[in-house]
This record gives C-alpha cells, structure tokens and sequence, in this order.
C-alpha cells in the first residue's frame, strides 16, 4: 500500500514545454517529436493557460479535409485551431493530492493535467506516464529500479 499522500510536486514536470496559439501545428509538431513528448501547454501572450495540444489533436486534421483529401492551408494552420481548449481542459493546484489527478485522469480520459498557479500560469504537467511510474516506484519490489529509463535498449 502507499505509505505517504503523493503531492503532484512529486511527479510533475516542472516549466514544461509551451507554445503559443498562433504556432504553426508543424512547429509544435516538431518541438513535440524534438523532446520526445505527447502534450504541449498552450499560453497567451499574457502567460495564462489556454489550451493544451497533444499528439491525439492532430487527428482533428481530418475535419479540415476537402473533397480531393486534402488540408488547404495545412502549412499555415495554427495550434489554436486543432488545440483543447475552454471547458475541456483540466487543472491543478501544486499541492494537489496525486491520487486525485490520477481519478480526473480516469474519469475524464485526459491523459495530462496542466500545474497551474492561482493566476493560471503553467508551473509543470502531470501525465499519465508520470502517475504509472510513481505507482510502480510505490508498489514494485525493491530489485526493480525504473529511475533511470535510458540505461536501457528500446525495443522496436
């Protein structure tokens, strides 16, 4: 069983990666493959939290397509076009107990919580793969050490 309450302080990504609303999808798309990562925070120019841009929202291309299949304007579209946001996305505090992130999580079928201040700046992002990870780190025997990922071969 866990031992100690888990605060998402614990597991988050702090100053995780952002962009703003009027990045190219392309360029987000290559931040994205560049840090090997699946959500991106969307910020305004004021700082605040706007959305949030994950790899599943590019599947949302499909509604731009024409009759001949194709995207017009593919290389202009921006992250604010394909991006979540308004009521859909979730938040929490620093402080936030990490089984109710992983209960929103579920919930929800979000599979990342942006960390947000009182003015809803980004502090850090809590993913799914995050909370997976604590959980085995709290409740796999001691042999196992999932600490240091990139000792490993990948398969592929």
């Amino acid at each position: 069983m866990v031992e100690k309450l888990i605060r998402t302080s614990d597991v988050m990504v702090a100053n995780p990666k952002t962009v703003s609303p009027t990045t190219t999808i392309w360029a987000a798309l290559a931040l994205m493959r560049q840090n090997d990562i699946r959500h991106l925070l969307v910020v305004g120019a004021d700082g605040k939290l706007e959305g949030i841009l994950s790899n599943r929202d590019f599947r949302r291309l499909v509604d731009f397509l024409d009759a001949d299949g194709k995207v017009p304007r593919v290389r202009e579209m921006t992250v604010s076009e394909i991006m979540t946001k308004g009521p859909k996305i979730f938040s929490a505090r620093v402080g936030t107990p990490l089984l109710n992130i992983a209960q929103l999580m579920v919930r929800e079928r979000v599979g990342a919580i942006p960390i947000v201040d009182d003015e809803r700046r980004p502090l850090g992002i809590v993913t799914q793969k995050d909370v997976m990870g604590e959980l085995v780190r709290q409740l796999a025997p001691a042999p196992l050490n999932l600490d240091k990922p990139a000792d490993r071969p990948r398969k592929r």
